[in-house]
């Protein structure tokens, strides 16, 4: 996801600080509306996370040890779509 435009990954780029668990958020979306569009339009479940005080306004994602790929490929493609429509202000 890094490199999309408007897709912001919270989760660090070093290893050792990083795992199986990621925050990504949307330029100018509420990281709460983007879950809710996500399990309502995609049915894809999501948390929400909005902190302020870590500058983290965006989705936790935390696949499970039998999700496949075409699955992940999904939640990459809804994503893309959401940054998309909030570059053209939709």
């Amino acid at each position: 996801m890094r490199g999309v435009p408007n897709v912001v990954v919270y989760t660090p780029t070093d290893p050792a600080r990083s795992c199986a668990i990621a925050n990504v958020g949307i330029k100018g979306m509420d990281a709460m509306d983007l879950a809710k569009s996500l399990l309502e339009k995609d049915k894809i479940f999501t948390v929400g996370v909005e902190s302020a005080s870590a500058g983290v306004h965006g989705i936790r994602v935390t696949p499970h040890v039998f999700i496949q790929p075409k699955e992940l490929d999904k939640l990459v493609a809804a994503i893309t779509r959401y940054a998309r429509r909030a570059s053209v202000g939709h």
